[in-house]
Formats: C-alpha cells, sequence, structure tokens
C-alpha cells in the first residue's frame, strides 16, 4: 500500500485554504478531519489493504438446553450445572411449573472453549428426576483485530477452485475493548474456517506516516470542506463535500470495475449457499 504523512495532508489542506501556518486548534481539526473521512472511505468498500483473509479457529460455546424430563417434586427451581465437554463458564438458570416440574432452562453464560457436548445435572429445589441436554454453537470472537466480517468458508478460497461457504451471523459484545463476534448457525465444531473480513480503522496521529495515500485527495477536500463550513461558508463547504465524494468514486472505480476486486453475492436458500456474478 502507498503511503502518505500526515504532515503532507496538512500541507496540502493548508495550500486549499490559502495559508501559510494553521492555528494549533486548527491543525488539530485538520486531522480529526482526515480520520473521520478516511473512516468513512475506510468503510466504504473492501480495500486490499484493509482487508484480512485468516485462518481462525472457532470457539465453540454452550447456546442453549433442552429439557429432556421435567423430573417431579420440585419446591423451587434447581441449580443448574455443566461438566465435561472441555470447556469452562457455561452457567444456566432452571425455571418450574406449578406441577413442580422443571419446565425450561435459560443460558446465562455461554461459557467457552467446549470441544465435546458437557453433562447437564440439576441439584437442590427438593425435587429428583430432571434431566436436559446442551446444545453447542460456533463462535468467531472479533476481539480488537476484526471489524466486519464479509464471508467465512471452511476451505481457503484462494487455494481452490470451489469454496463452501459458511452462514454466519453478527453478534452484539459488551465490553468497550470488544469489537463483537459472529455466530455459526447449525454448526458446533471447532474445525478452523477462513475468514475474510476488514480490520478496524486506526486512528492516525499528526505525526503519523503511514496513512493512505489512495484516500489522500478524498480527506483534504473533505477536511477543506470542513474547515469552509466551520468558517460560515456552508455552501462552499456542500460543494466541497460533493468534489470529495467524486475523488473517492475515481479511487472505487479504479478497484471495483477496473480491477473487478470484488466479493460475489451469496444468495442462501433451502441449505445451500451459491455465489451470484455482479
Amino acid at each position: 500500500m502507498r503511503r502518505i504523512p500526515v504532515s503532507t495532508l496538512t500541507t496540502n489542506l493548508k495550500n486549499l485554504i490559502g495559508v501559510k501556518t494553521l492555528l494549533s486548534v486548527e491543525s488539530e481539526a485538520g486531522v480529526r478531519s482526515f480520520n473521520r473521512f478516511g473512516r468513512i472511505a475506510w468503510g466504504r468498500t473492501a480495500w486490499p489493504f484493509a482487508s484480512r483473509l485468516t485462518q481462525i479457529i472457532p470457539d465453540v460455546r454452550v447456546r442453549s438446553v433442552d429439557v429432556g424430563s421435567g423430573g417431579a417434586s420440585y419446591t423451587s427451581a434447581p441449580t443448574v450445572a455443566f461438566s465435561g465437554g472441555g470447556g469452562s463458564s457455561a452457567a444456566a438458570t432452571a425455571t418450574i411449573n406449578s406441577d413442580g416440574e422443571v419446565n425450561g432452562v435459560a443460558v446465562t453464560n455461554n461459557g467457552t472453549g467446549f470441544t465435546g457436548v458437557p453433562t447437564v445435572s440439576f441439584s437442590g429445589g427438593s425435587g429428583s428426576g430432571a434431566t436436559a441436554t446442551a446444545n453447542l454453537l460456533a463462535y468467531l470472537d472479533f476481539g480488537t483485530t476484526v471489524s466486519e466480517v464479509f464471508r467465512v468458508t471452511n476451505n481457503d478460497p484462494y487455494g481452490t477452485d470451489s469454496s463452501h461457504d459458511v452462514a454466519f451471523k453478527n453478534n452484539y459484545v459488551t465490553g468497550a475493548s470488544e469489537y463483537g463476534e459472529a455466530i455459526l448457525p447449525n454448526r458446533s465444531s471447532t474445525s478452523p474456517v477462513w475468514a475474510y473480513y476488514r480490520a478496524p480503522y486506526p486512528e492516525y496521529a499528526s505525526d503519523a506516516t503511514d496513512f493512505p495515500w489512495v484516500f489522500a485527495e478524498y480527506v483534504c477536500m473533505g477536511a477543506y470542506a470542513d474547515w469552509l463550513t466551520a468558517d460560515g461558508q456552508a455552501e462552499k463547504g456542500q460543494l466541497a463535500l460533493q468534489q470529495a465524494e467524486q475523488l473517492l468514486e475515481l479511487e472505487l472505480d479504479k478497484l471495483e470495475r477496473q480491477e473487478r476486486q470484488t466479493t460475489p453475492l451469496l444468495i442462501q436458500t433451502y441449505g445451500t449457499t451459491i455465489a451470484t456474478s455482479t
């Protein structure tokens, strides 16, 4: 990837404004605008320098619990425990009905690291006889290295003529340091999958030297639009935004139409997934 120093972007912004120097607060605002528009451009498409294809081992967790037998004579909800399966930290809460039977189990902690189905047991509640079975599901944990997932396959799509796509569903995760996770429906295997995803946008400081060159003209024009708007020249700012969009469209044209670096649209129906031409 070609790179450009942020200091050069600042110089280009000064040239657009028509000044020799910027106040420190104006320079800070300029860097913020570079990052704001850089982040927008980063998420606009699957740029090669921002995309990764990596083999990932899914984390298998307890997704749900099915009650087999409700047992009898429970006067309060029994305690649920998981054992075996190679994982840890799974937890759940049982409920009972008016007949003193366990009628449901809600998973409160999916746990982590399971390689097999754990045994579900009940204790307390003054009753007996309840049985249940745990259901496992595979997850892809984004951590802080995965921003958005584009595609998941069983094999390396670059190393074979055909790849079997794995369905996935993005899932929200609490925590300021986590970017989320993806659920792999109907899959509980720990076998590795290939994930094609976008890396998170890196915030660039004023002394950074590795800003994506392909965004340079776009972010400079965008920062100029911000400066015009802040200076009370809203109409000129809107025109500058339009020019910025045209500049980014030129780069998108190179990638998507000229180089044909696009991912086929995937359609899943009746249990099969096929790629269609775009």
